[in-house]
């Protein structure tokens, strides 16, 4: 009696972590899918507000693929950016090549005739291909436009389905907005496979699923292989390709049925558990996240000396709390990291670590023609700061930087190295290209003033040019933006406003 009695406290206690367990996990997983896929809809209404404000025309497709490009390089979940016009004109940027480190673009004109163009280029934003064939897309008959405008003013998500262009799932946020030109639909296409790549990195056990499933009970995505048929094109019904034991949780439209909770379940004489975490996706959006396993994986080898397999996962995952940091990763939204990772807080552009690394893959591979890096800093910004405090000089930057990549070209990156100083790295067909390119955008940092809180500053910016020279040897990225750097400091002591380029300005010296 004693043994018997041992024997199931153990397996009681077994059953309560491994509750706990699988609570965690639901808990970490559905944080990670919500954060995920938040983003999409930030990107929408960002846009949303740049059109509204008038920082993005509707009416200029070049202005809006330099946008795009910059959005896609700094939100990795993004797989493609839109906006789709009420008399049919369109322009499309998605990520291209096996790589994804591509691009393609469509632009729809229809006035005065319709007109078609097709655009592709290679990491480095050199146009590889062009075509002005005939195409009969319409943006007016896809299912994001058509439920945008239904939906006027609010942010609208398709159904998962797969992306033609690149065969991964995905789904279209979208919003409508109403323009002096007519109706405008703004959209993003978002990857949905990293969802899968997560949960596969938090398998919960050696019989046990992680899963993510919209409110039509899609099969999103899951840390397991799928037992049911895959390869058809289209997202598949969890009830279509479910193993028993999921297909046991599932209503008659194919949903999870179970409330918010732990649940014990026997199928085929094999107990259970499975955990259901609603995820609001926006409001009027909710997504769900499960998780479920066999009771045999976390108290089996209760039986003599052997351990208890679940044991050894809550070691890593719950019993081990003071090992928390090793999962810390898993326990922070994915979206955090990679922005966190890559952006700039303050105007969404590649932070400093993300374009140096942009400089280093171009000093791998410099391609054809002149490679320029400037370096910029606003003149007069302390006095902002000074006078205004830091809310002012916040939105000032924030405005600087959107003025700064509406004036880029297709191929341009644009960074913030920290406070008030960006850099930009040009690629074109000549040095005198680069400087006019980089002259631009000292333009349109000075074209008007940024005003805050009803206050006009005006501000104008300087910048140091430095190129590369494949004849000199090996550079590393930090004296390629130190020649820049210096080029900057050295010019702003002749004059301000203006591009200064490297070996323009020398250092006075004492004696001659």
């Amino acid at each position: 009696m004693a043994l018997w009695s041992d024997r199931q406290g153990s397996e009681q206690t077994v059953k309560s972590q491994a509750q706990g367990s699988l609570e965690q996990l639901a808990r970490v997983a559905s944080e990670n899918v919500a954060g995920y896929l938040q983003f999409a809809s930030q990107i929408v209404q960002i846009n949303r507000a740049n059109m509204v404000s008038g920082l993005l025309s509707a009416d200029d497709a070049a202005g809006q693929l330099l946008n795009f490009q910059a959005l896609l390089t700094s939100v990795p979940q993004l797989n493609g950016v839109l906006v789709g016009h009420s008399d049919g004109r369109f322009v499309f940027l998605r990520r291209d090549g096996p790589d994804s480190l591509g691009r393609f673009s469509r632009v729809i004109e229809v006035r005065p005739e319709r007109r078609v163009l097709t655009s592709t280029y290679d990491a480095r934003g050199v146009l590889t291909g062009q075509s002005a064939q005939p195409d009969p897309y319409d943006p007016r008959e896809r299912p994001w436009y058509r439920q945008a405008q239904a939906a006027a003013g609010q942010v609208i998500w398709t159904d998962p389905y797969v992306f033609a262009s690149s065969g991964q799932p995905g789904v279209t946020v979208a919003s409508a907005l109403s323009t002096p030109g007519g109706a405008v639909v703004i959209g993003a296409d978002v990857q949905l496979r990293q969802l899968a790549e997560f949960l596969q990195g938090v398998q919960i056990s050696p019989n046990g699923r992680a899963f993510v499933t919209d409110e039509r009970g899609h099969a999103i995505a899951t840390s397991r292989a799928w037992p049911g048929a895959a390869g058809t094109g289209s997202i598949p019904l969890l009830r279509d390709v479910a193993d028993p034991a999921l297909r046991a949780l599932l209503d008659r439209e194919a949903r999870p049925a179970l409330a918010p909770g732990t649940h014990w379940y026997d199928v085929s004489g094999q107990q259970f558990a499975a955990v259901i975490r609603p995820v609001e996706v926006q409001p009027g959006v909710t997504w769900m996240v499960g998780v479920y396993a066999p009771t045999t994986d976390f108290t089996s080898g209760l039986s003599g000396n052997r351990r208890p397999l679940v044991f050894v996962l809550l070691v890593s995952l719950v019993g081990s709390l003071l090992a928390w940091p090793v999962v810390l990763r898993a326990t922070r939204p994915l979206v955090e990291l990679q922005r966190q990772a890559t952006t700039d807080y303050l105007t969404g552009l590649p932070n400093r670590a993300s374009f140096v690394a942009q400089l280093e893959e171009s000093l791998r591979e410099p391609g054809q023609g002149a490679l320029g890096l400037a370096v910029f800093d606003l003149d007069g910004f302390k006095a902002v700061n000074d006078t205004f405090g830091h809310h002012a000089g916040d939105e000032v930057l924030h405005a600087v930087g959107a003025r700064m990549l509406a004036a880029l070209r297709a191929g341009d990156t644009l960074g913030r190295l920290g406070g008030d100083e960006f850099a930009l790295l040009v690629q074109a067909t000549s040095r005198e290209e680069v400087r006019l390119r980089v002259e631009g955008v000292l333009e349109a940092v000075a074209r008007r003033p940024v005003v805050v809180d009803g206050v006009a500053h005006a501000l104008a910016s300087t910048a140091g040019l430095a190129f590369l020279d494949l004849h000199e040897g090996a550079l590393s990225s930090d004296q390629w933006l130190a020649r820049a750097d210096t080029a900057l400091i050295r010019g702003k002591r002749r004059g301000k406003g203006r591009v200064w380029v490297e070996g323009e300005v020398t250092m006075p010296t004492l004696f001659r």
